[in-house]
């Protein structure tokens, strides 16, 4: 007995399956949402999710700054370490205080208490 086959609607172009591939998503306030797939590592889902919210895109270029200049006096191994320099340690203190402050607006229930010291009345 013959087998009899169907020609029946589109032919098939490319039958390999993708395995590694990633997926961009925007939202209706502009944040991007990036997703990396690799069927081979993980085939349940994602292997990871990154969001970029542009609310916080000066809040990652103020980090970025922040980390090249803390690893510019970075000592590997058995290195003397370097001295920063005055500019360098007022620009790491303003950074500092900008990420601080854009970071407690957004999330004031992070922000530290501040202890006051106790004052003794005298009598």
């Amino acid at each position: 007995m013959e087998k009899k086959i169907e020609r029946r609607g589109r032919q098939v172009e490319n039958d390999t399956l993708i395995e590694v591939y990633t997926q961009e998503f925007r939202d209706h306030t502009n944040e991007t949402f990036t997703w990396e797939w690799d069927k081979t590592k993980w085939s349940n889902g994602p292997l990871s999710v990154e969001i970029k919210d542009p609310q916080w895109n000066n809040f990652d270029k103020l980090e970025k700054q922040l980390s090249v200049l803390l690893t510019k006096y970075e000592t590997n191994g058995k290195e003397r370490k370097q001295r920063i320099t005055k500019a360098d340690k007022l620009e790491i203190e303003r950074l500092e205080n900008e990420i601080n402050e854009m970071w407690y607006n957004n999330f004031p229930e992070d922000r530290p208490k501040v202890r006051k010291q106790r004052v003794n009345k005298i009598k």
